[in-house]
């Protein structure tokens, strides 16, 4: 996610006292995930895809056809499995809270985009600018952080763009860390496909793309002299560039007018710089999450 929030829930798979108390099945069976995962998305991208051809299609349902109601909440809980940092072989377990209020979709506060206001849209664009966080990243998050030192979070100022063409999403976004630690800039492109399985279901299909200014991938991905003796790396110089091209596959199923369940697959591969650094145990990054959220209706 591009503006994180601290988990309330964790349970890092990735420690060592976790897997002392762990039998050798369950070890396996842990290790397994991220292969049992990858089946997964090609399984379910697959039925994505069969399905289109009957499919009803999405007609002024997409984030950018909203009606200009005067208020707008909702609220909700998530959870997520996912690596323990960027490059990550091993995987954890956290929970985070979900919220959205908007003023006549002009002025927001939600989890994922920060407080903000859309400063400029028409009928099938949006541009605008918010306030977010960046949760950074602790040595002790997993062992093969040890010597490298803590990176400090803090908040970030985003400015992006969403362009709707059809049943097509295009959503570009820039946010750059502005308090804490100087940890430069990320710029992500997506691109996505709603459809409408049946008046209760909606997939979303999104391919993406993250860009990192050098200070970003010097932050999170280059080894210093320090960090070299400590930790025991070899130094490493990590340049700006493309850090990673992913999938993902958003699944959202309505109870009723107020209860919605989503369910999200999602598959990253770090690319470049990113992908070589010698902390990076696996280019090969998986996510799954599923959240249940309450609307407000009027």
């Amino acid at each position: 996610m591009s503006v994180a929030e601290k988990p309330l829930i964790n349970q890092y798979i990735c420690k060592k006292p976790l897997k002392k108390h762990l039998s050798s099945a369950t070890e396996s069976m842990i290790t397994m995930l991220p292969n049992l995962f990858l089946v997964l998305c090609t399984i379910v991208t697959f039925f994505f895809y069969a399905a289109a051809s009957t499919a009803e299609p999405l007609t002024q349902q997409g984030p950018l056809h909203n009606h200009d109601k005067e208020w707008a909440f909702g609220i909700g809980l998530l959870g997520r499995y996912s690596p323990c940092y960027e490059g990550a072989d091993s995987y954890e377990i956290n929970g985070s809270p979900l919220f959205s209020i908007s003023w006549h979709d002009r002025f927001f506060l939600t989890s994922y985009r920060g407080l903000g206001a859309i400063v400029w849209k028409s009928d099938d664009c949006k541009l605008g600018l918010s306030i977010g966080s960046i949760s950074g990243r602790d040595e002790d998050d997993a062992d093969h952080l040890r010597g490298l030192g803590d990176i400090d979070g803090g908040a970030s100022a985003n400015i992006f763009f969403e362009r709707a063409i059809g049943n097509f999403t295009l959503d570009v976004h820039y946010e750059h860390q502005v308090t804490g630690e100087d940890t430069g800039f990320q710029a992500h492109a997506g691109l996505g496909y709603d459809l409408r399985i049946s008046k209760k279901i909606t997939l979303q299909s999104t391919i993406k793309t993250t860009y990192a200014s050098s200070d970003y991938m010097d932050t999170y991905f280059a080894v210093s002299p320090l960090q070299a003796v400590q930790s025991g790396y070899p130094v490493y110089r990590a340049d700006a560039g493309l850090k990673s091209i992913g999938f993902q596959l958003t699944t959202a199923y309505k109870l009723n007018r107020h209860w919605e369940l989503q369910a999200r697959t999602g598959y990253d591969r770090l690319v470049g710089d990113a992908a070589d650094s010698p902390m990076v145990k696996n280019a090969n990054q998986y996510q799954l999450s599923a959240g249940l959220a309450y609307k407000f209706a009027h």
